[in-house]
């Protein structure tokens, strides 16, 4: 009976059940079943482009990022961050009968940037805990960093001096994913993106204060998009690419898995300098105020972050992450 019965073969299969067979499957191994035929790696490139947008988007979840100099780790609060886009990432056609552009999509989409916007909120007295407004739920997409947040927030700047000694100072940047959960200084997930200390030297500081008055900065296109039932307009940012070469970009490590983006400006000091001593010498200390202006993260390793923080999610059956003090009452 079983040798007269037809032969069924993996790739008899139609695509929507291979799909549905693919998808559970994390990214990590996923990717190791690339290299199987051409159909299986055109049916991968399109679960992936799929899990990037879900990824970049963070619905569900909050980027966090700590940058402060070592000596301010304990009062320089966290900031949030929103998002921005992703250049490049709604432009692949998983229709495309272009076997070429099908066969570099991957390492396309591995060298994918998010672009998102830190920013600073309001503190309560006596604590790190952000204050939310009357009928913020968390989890909701109203939630601080969610993407309906994206116009609201203080721009963070920052003021960096240097003495006449020094060539350089240091930033330390982490970079978390959270979920936020259901009570004040609680997450309920909380993993790690990335970590380092930035060197800022001297020389960069003043060539890029030099740019930036040159240089008229980009100005973001606000255009409208009409989105839900009812085809309300909502604003969003049009920008164009972003040269991931830039000087004014400092990378927290050399993975160059996440980046700093600053506009500098110098801060004119009142020098009482004596008469023998030119104030335009190199060991004159120095002011900068830098702002803030975007934190680059590598989709595909936002991806990878966003997965372990689903699985420790499941993992901890209801457990909550307790960062911060609390006053007993």
């Amino acid at each position: 009976m079983t040798e007269s019965m037809p032969k069924c073969h993996f790739y008899k299969l139609p695509n929507e059940i291979i799909l549905h067979l693919l998808n559970p499957i994390p990214t990590p191994e996923l990717l190791r079943l690339a290299v199987l035929s051409h159909r299986i790696y055109t049916l991968i490139l399109r679960i992936l482009q799929t899990r990037l947008v879900a990824a970049s988007e963070l619905s569900s979840h909050t980027l966090l990022l700590e940058c402060y100099q070592p000596s301010a780790r304990l009062t320089e609060p966290p900031y949030f961050c929103t998002y921005h886009g992703t250049d490049g990432l709604t432009h692949y056609d998983p229709l495309s009968n272009d076997n070429t552009k099908v066969a570099a999509r991957l390492g396309q989409m591995r060298n994918l940037y998010s672009r998102f916007q830190p920013h600073r909120r309001e503190l309560e007295s006596g604590g790190r805990r952000v204050r939310r407004p009357p009928g913020d739920v968390p989890g909701s997409r109203t939630y601080p960093g969610s993407p309906a947040d994206k116009f609201e927030g203080e721009t963070v700047k920052q003021i960096l001096s240097l003495d006449g000694h020094e060539l350089f100072t240091q930033l330390v940047a982490q970079t978390n994913l959270v979920k936020i959960g259901p009570r004040h200084g609680l997450f309920a997930c909380f993993v790690g993106v990335e970590e380092g200390v930035v060197r800022v030297w001297r020389d960069w500081l003043r060539d890029m204060a030099v740019k930036g008055r040159t240089v008229m900065p980009d100005t973001p296109q606000e255009g409208l998009k009409h989105e839900g039932k009812g085809k309300k307009a909502v604003r969003e940012i049009v920008e164009e690419k972003r040269d991931l070469s830039d000087e004014s970009i400092l990378w927290v490590s050399q993975a160059r898995n996440t980046g700093l983006k600053f506009n500098i400006k110098e801060r004119k000091l009142r020098r009482d300098v004596p008469v023998l001593i030119r104030a335009d010498e190199e060991d004159m200390p120095v002011s900068y105020e830098i702002e803030y202006d975007e934190l680059l993260i590598r989709t595909s390793h936002l991806l990878l972050m966003l997965e372990k923080s689903l699985v420790q999610e499941n993992n901890e059956s209801g457990k909550a992450i307790v960062f911060g003090s609390f006053n007993a009452s």
